[in-house]
Protein backbone atom coordinates (compact mmCIF):
# COMPACT_ATOMS: atom_id res chain seq x y z
CA UNK A 1 0.00 0.00 0.00
CA UNK A 2 0.85 3.45 -1.20
CA UNK A 3 1.94 6.08 2.40
CA UNK A 4 1.02 9.10 1.81
CA UNK A 5 4.02 11.75 2.87
CA UNK A 6 3.72 15.74 3.47
CA UNK A 7 6.68 17.84 3.57
CA UNK A 8 5.98 21.27 4.38
CA UNK A 9 9.13 23.48 3.68
CA UNK A 10 9.49 20.96 1.22
CA UNK A 11 11.69 23.51 -1.18
CA UNK A 12 14.33 24.78 1.32
CA UNK A 13 17.54 22.64 2.13
CA UNK A 14 15.97 19.87 4.38
CA UNK A 15 12.50 19.66 2.81
CA UNK A 16 13.61 19.49 -0.27
CA UNK A 17 17.01 16.73 0.97
CA UNK A 18 14.03 14.56 2.59
CA UNK A 19 11.84 14.89 -0.35
CA UNK A 20 14.73 13.55 -2.72
CA UNK A 21 15.14 10.57 -0.04
CA UNK A 22 11.81 9.56 0.11
CA UNK A 23 11.27 9.97 -3.79
CA UNK A 24 14.24 7.33 -4.19
CA UNK A 25 12.15 4.87 -2.47
CA UNK A 26 9.21 2.32 -3.12
CA UNK A 27 6.20 2.79 -1.93
CA UNK A 28 5.33 6.88 -1.29
CA UNK A 29 3.70 9.15 -2.77
CA UNK A 30 4.96 12.67 -1.95
CA UNK A 31 3.39 16.15 -1.77
CA UNK A 32 5.50 18.87 -0.90
CA UNK A 33 4.18 22.30 0.04
CA UNK A 34 6.17 25.09 0.40
CA UNK A 35 4.87 28.95 -0.02
CA UNK A 36 8.67 29.92 -1.74
CA UNK A 37 9.63 33.10 0.25
CA UNK A 38 12.75 31.30 1.16
CA UNK A 39 12.36 27.69 -0.74
CA UNK A 40 13.41 27.56 -4.09
CA UNK A 41 11.65 25.34 -6.79
CA UNK A 42 14.51 24.44 -8.02
CA UNK A 43 15.34 22.45 -4.88
CA UNK A 44 12.38 20.03 -6.17
CA UNK A 45 11.95 17.38 -8.90
CA UNK A 46 12.04 19.59 -12.32
CA UNK A 47 10.58 16.72 -14.62
CA UNK A 48 6.77 15.11 -13.81
CA UNK A 49 6.90 12.48 -11.33
CA UNK A 50 4.09 9.54 -10.44
CA UNK A 51 4.35 9.82 -6.88
CA UNK A 52 5.36 13.51 -6.39
CA UNK A 53 3.25 17.04 -6.29
CA UNK A 54 4.20 20.17 -5.54
CA UNK A 55 1.59 22.85 -4.06
CA UNK A 56 2.37 26.38 -3.38
CA UNK A 57 1.07 26.44 -0.66
CA UNK A 58 1.26 28.84 2.65
CA UNK A 59 1.31 26.99 5.95
CA UNK A 60 0.30 29.80 7.92
CA UNK A 61 -3.15 30.48 6.13
CA UNK A 62 -5.18 27.51 7.74
CA UNK A 63 -7.59 27.54 4.89
CA UNK A 64 -4.79 26.82 2.50
CA UNK A 65 -3.13 24.07 4.58
CA UNK A 66 -6.59 22.51 5.43
CA UNK A 67 -7.86 21.71 1.88
CA UNK A 68 -4.31 19.94 0.83
CA UNK A 69 -4.44 18.44 3.92
CA UNK A 70 -8.31 17.07 4.18
CA UNK A 71 -8.24 16.22 0.70
CA UNK A 72 -4.82 14.02 0.56
CA UNK A 73 -5.16 12.32 4.77
CA UNK A 74 -1.71 11.83 4.74
CA UNK A 75 0.15 9.07 6.87
CA UNK A 76 3.03 10.90 7.55
CA UNK A 77 3.37 14.51 7.92
CA UNK A 78 7.30 16.35 8.07
CA UNK A 79 7.29 20.39 9.57
CA UNK A 80 9.84 22.16 7.72
CA UNK A 81 7.98 25.33 6.79
CA UNK A 82 9.73 28.43 8.59
CA UNK A 83 11.02 31.77 7.69
CA UNK A 84 15.22 31.24 7.97
CA UNK A 85 18.21 33.02 7.60
CA UNK A 86 19.34 35.53 10.33
CA UNK A 87 18.84 38.59 8.17
CA UNK A 88 15.82 37.69 7.17
CA UNK A 89 14.15 36.81 10.51
CA UNK A 90 15.94 40.04 12.69
CA UNK A 91 14.26 42.44 10.01
CA UNK A 92 10.94 40.73 9.98
CA UNK A 93 10.26 39.41 13.45
CA UNK A 94 6.59 39.11 13.00
CA UNK A 95 6.70 36.88 10.41
CA UNK A 96 8.47 34.71 12.69
CA UNK A 97 5.81 34.81 14.91
CA UNK A 98 3.50 34.26 12.72
CA UNK A 99 5.19 30.70 11.50
CA UNK A 100 3.39 29.73 15.04
CA UNK A 101 0.47 30.19 13.24
CA UNK A 102 1.90 27.23 10.51
CA UNK A 103 2.79 24.85 13.51
CA UNK A 104 -0.56 25.38 15.33
CA UNK A 105 -2.32 24.94 11.91
CA UNK A 106 -0.28 21.88 10.68
CA UNK A 107 -0.51 20.07 14.33
CA UNK A 108 -4.15 20.57 14.21
CA UNK A 109 -5.14 19.51 10.85
CA UNK A 110 -2.99 16.40 11.57
CA UNK A 111 -4.50 15.37 14.47
CA UNK A 112 -7.61 15.48 13.09
CA UNK A 113 -7.42 14.29 9.85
Amino acid sequence: MIKKILITGGAGNVGSSLTRKFLGLDGFFVVVVDNLLTGKIDNLPLTHLDNFQFINCDVNDFAQISEVMNYHRFDFVFHYAAVVGVQRTLQNPLWVLNDINGIRNVLELAKST
